[in-house]
């Protein structure tokens, strides 16, 4: 039996995951033009005495290279907190319930539902992280005391200093793809089945 509680999460889950991986193209896609033009640039110099026109470009296309990077960032952190407030907001609407506990006691008595507490842990302080900065919470671990793999280290005595993490978190591709899988493992399933969102063609 597939649900209508399946249907909306399976077909509001790939339209989300669809966005960001084009999106994320996009980008990629100007980052590797600004490496090819650089490479023939920088190419063009070497052989050269000297061309201050060109080394103009070449600051051009290193800030070029740098938008492309911080919009990639943005793209990740965004993607992130988009798709744990869609599995929230799921939740809330198939389940009831407004926290985490209520929503993991309501899952337990139905079959279609097997949470991955784990990983949504990980994913709601990540995304605490990009909203406020993982600042310390009494005696609960921050995302830097769990994940230090996510933050860049050269950044971090400044976003010490700033009680700001947000400055030095660095967000993966494989860090959202990680999310995506967290929540679509977490989502209902059709047949109880352990394939998951799969499993019914939209």
């Amino acid at each position: 039996m597939v649900t209508w509680a399946t249907i909306g999460f399976q077909m509001g889950f790939r339209s989300i995951e669809r966005a960001y991986q084009e999106s994320r193209r996009t980008f990629e896609r100007e980052k590797e033009t600004v490496k090819v033009q650089m490479d023939e640039i920088q190419a063009s110099i070497a052989a050269a005495s000297n061309d201050d026109e060109e080394r103009d470009y070449v600051d051009h296309l290193i800030d070029l290279d740098w938008e492309a990077e911080q919009s990639l960032k943005t793209l990740r952190e965004a993607f992130a907190m988009m798709i744990y407030h869609f599995w929230e907001n799921q939740c809330r609407t198939n389940l009831g319930g407004k926290t985490f506990k209520e929503w993991d006691g309501f899952a337990k008595a139905r079959p279609e539902y097997q949470f991955d507490e784990a990983g949504l842990d990980r994913l709601r302080m990540i995304v605490n992280c990009v909203k406020h900065g993982d600042a310390k919470q009494g005696k609960r671990p921050r995302l830097l005391d769990i994940a230090p793999e996510l933050f860049d280290a050269s950044l971090l005595q400044t976003a010490t200093e700033e009680d700001d993490f947000r400055i030095a978190l660095r967000l993966r591709d494989e860090d959202v793809t990680a999310a995506f899988a967290v929540v679509r493992a977490s989502g209902p399933r059709s047949e109880y089945s352990d394939e998951g969102i799969d499993e019914v063609e939209l």
